[in-house]
């Protein structure tokens, strides 16, 4: 039995997991109704195993929209927090289960670590630090509200106390939403993808020498995920893709 089990935890690794990741997206507008029907579109085509959310999960103040969820493909989703779901964290917290906003979870060949952008970022580092140095995953992946690099309004802040550990600990990929656009950019070999297009009204964006693609659009980004690559491609509502990546890993 032991062994039967060893063999399916491995074949499960080797098998791409299928994942989707959605930002700002909670709004009562037809950008949300239009990324949902994309997302059980694509649900429909190849299963998702879990969605994932960069936050503002809702709008205005946070406050719990079953009616949204229940447009979203009945998958296990696990949400980054932002500004606006603040002043309503404990609320979100108890419906997705939740202890306390950040946290870890390993879907496949990838672990993706949770922050919480709005408070005690001092300590989440330290846990973070923690956690990365314990992950035996192929992939470190690291999901926030607030971006490190955009092509809107990204946090230096965080940048000084995040960034030299995530290089520190081979992190490859940073997903984040809070600018209500798509972007693409590398600094110093780590790739950050801004994905807030989920539903809220868009923003505009000024290109930089770091961008690799971009767009002001609603979209679902896709992450495609086993031990040798992680493959990702955002597309629009309908259907169109807006970028593609692929990252390898390392000998």
């Amino acid at each position: 039995m032991r062994l039967f089990l060893l063999l399916l935890s491995l074949l499960s690794l080797a098998q791409a997991q299928r994942l989707g990741v959605i930002g700002d997206w909670g709004y009562e507008g037809p950008g949300r109704k239009a990324v949902a029907a994309l997302l059980r579109a694509e649900h429909a085509k190849t299963p998702l195993a879990a969605l994932l959310t960069t936050g503002d999960n809702f709008y205005p103040v946070g406050q719990v929209v079953e009616a949204y969820l229940r447009e979203l493909p009945p998958v296990p989703l696990y949400p980054a927090f932002g500004n606006h779901d603040a002043p309503s964290l404990d609320a979100q917290l108890k419906r997705f289960g939740l202890e306390r906003p950040y946290y870890r979870v390993r879907l496949g060949a990838a672990e993706f670590f949770f922050l919480y952008t709005e408070a005690e970022v001092g300590v989440q580092r330290t846990w973070l630090a923690e956690g990365l140095a314990a992950s035996q995953a192929p992939w470190k992946v690291v999901v926030l509200h607030r971006p490190l690099y955009s092509l809107g309004w990204p946090s230096p802040t965080l940048r000084s106390l995040l960034e030299p550990l995530l290089l520190r600990h081979g992190v490859r990929l940073v997903l984040a939403g809070h600018d209500h656009q798509y972007a693409r950019l590398e600094a110093k070999g780590l790739l950050h993808v801004t994905t807030g297009g989920g539903g809220a009204r868009l923003y505009p964006l000024l290109p930089k020498p770091a961008a690799r693609a971009w767009a002001v659009a609603h979209h679902a980004l896709f992450l495609e995920i086993n031990e040798e690559a992680l493959t990702g491609y955002a597309l629009d509502p309908q259907g169109q893709t807006l970028d593609r990546f692929v990252l390898r890993s390392l000998p």
